[in-house]
């Protein structure tokens, strides 16, 4: 069985419902309910994507720590690719560039939202002139000049 909401907000159970208790349903009607009552900052139903970074309590933006030194160095450049790049190719893209993003516009102080993130992707495919990103690039885009043009392109977004 399956805990869903219909567009009323109201919750109710698909599927086989033999498996779930009453108190079960009542515990997790509970949890939605303080989950959305404490993140849902607009009070419009939906999270949106600031609003669940909140909720899942997405770890420390890992960009900050770098992003912020004085120089940059090789090292910096391979933990960020190695942190950012899942599926171990030596690039970072797709789902992985966008979280690379989210993380810049974090580092901004910017709300991320889906716009955000794609002014963010279409800044840095434009900028490197491809669909990834690799060590070559990250370096490119992590120079002060590149920051500051990227600031600006994701901020017109938000």
């Amino acid at each position: 069985a399956v805990v869903s909401t219909q567009s009323t907000g109201d919750l109710f159970l698909k599927g086989d419902c033999t498996d779930i208790t009453p108190e079960q349903v009542e515990k997790y009607t509970a949890e939605v309910i303080h989950i959305m009552d404490t993140y849902d900052e607009n009070r419009d139903g939906r999270f949106e994507m600031n609003e669940l970074a909140k909720a899942l309590k997405i770890e420390e933006n890992y960009l900050n720590k770098i992003i912020h030194k004085k120089s940059i160095k090789d090292k910096h450049i391979q933990k960020i690719l190695t942190h950012y790049n899942s599926n171990v190719d030596h690039t970072i893209e797709g789902p992985e560039l966008c979280a690379f993003v989210g993380d810049l516009a974090r580092s901004f102080n910017l709300k991320l939202s889906l716009s955000v993130i794609n002014s963010g992707v279409s800044f840095v495919k434009d900028t490197v002139g491809t669909e990834y990103v690799d060590q070559q690039a990250i370096r490119a885009l992590l120079s002060p000049a590149s920051m500051d043009k990227m600031k600006t392109a994701i901020k017109m977004a938000d």
